[in-house]
């Protein structure tokens, strides 16, 4: 990745000697070397390179023609993004748009946050009103994943390429981006639940401490954590019980029952009946 980085500063550059943006562009590349990508106070040098809007808009038309689909990595381009992002011009706003739009429709999450990291850090003031046009497709973009994530799995449907990490990055970057709360945390992992799914395990999918989930698990729901698997297990065992077609032993190997007299015996102390007479009971309801 470094070496791709220095070709592309290399290429730049030397495209620039022939243009009266020599100077200029050297500016930006000693800028660079001083960024650094998490310290905002860095980028002030920017923002009066990017006051020459005709450089900028030339050095966004190198880089389309140098990489004609933005870089995997972001970081190679991303000093230039930043740049980019204190230009009040359409067309310079135009690469920074496309720049985003390519990453999210090649679901690249690490492109995708980059964008919005600079996007949040340039314009925390609203300063750059100019940049409301990409928050705001953004936005979108980050509500529709979310909706993709919190909604059960099924085959009419691609899964969204974001994680919760991902997630909580948005939400402290996008201020109106306000979805992950715990109970939305919770419904995004249900589907990765199983028989043997323990409190800590489940705290672990949910990005947080098991005393910490605990805690707040208890305050959302007023029931332990251990109660609540126990119901989702029964739960989970009533549905396979209403499928027919799928037999009472794999009924009871899918939720961590290895012999047939255990699954009875749990089916009678937990439903009153023997796991035949209890499908029996469900499929006539």
């Amino acid at each position: 990745m470094r070496n791709e980085k220095k070709r592309l500063y290399v290429s730049i550059e030397q495209l620039s000697r022939q243009t009266e943006w020599a100077g200029w562009f050297k500016e930006v590349l000693l800028t660079a070397a001083q960024v650094s990508l998490y310290r905002i106070e860095t980028w002030e040098p920017f923002k009066s390179l990017s006051d020459n809007t005709m450089a900028v808009r030339w050095l966004t038309k190198q880089i389309r023609l140098c990489n004609p689909l933005p870089p995997e990595k972001p970081q190679q381009e991303v000093v230039f993004y930043i740049l980019a992002a204190y230009c009040s011009d359409n067309q310079v706003l135009g690469y920074m748009i496309d720049t985003f739009r390519y990453y999210y429709r090649s679901k690249n999450n690490q492109g995708v946050l980059s964008c919005i990291r600079i996007l949040s850090m340039v314009n925390q003031h609203d300063e750059y009103p100019h940049l409301n046009v990409l928050y705001n497709l953004a936005m979108g973009c980050m509500l529709r994943e979310y909706r993709l994530y919190v909604t059960p799995r099924s085959k009419h449907r691609a899964d969204s390429f974001m994680t919760d990490m991902d997630f909580r990055v948005v939400e402290k970057y996008l201020p109106d981006f306000k979805p992950i709360g715990f109970k939305e945390r919770l419904q995004a992992v249900q589907h990765t639940i199983t028989s043997v799914t323990t409190s800590e395990e489940l705290a672990r999918l949910c990005c947080m401490s098991g005393s910490v989930f605990r805690k707040r698990f208890k305050q959302e729901f007023d029931i332990p954590v251990s109660e609540w698997l126990r119901q989702r297990r029964k739960e989970r065992i009533e549905h396979m019980l209403r499928n027919v077609n799928i037999p009472l032993y794999q009924v009871a190997e899918n939720n961590g029952f290895h012999m047939p007299s255990t699954f009875s015996d749990y089916c009678r102390r937990n439903f009153g009946e023997s796991p035949k007479l209890l499908r029996k009971k469900l499929t006539e309801l």
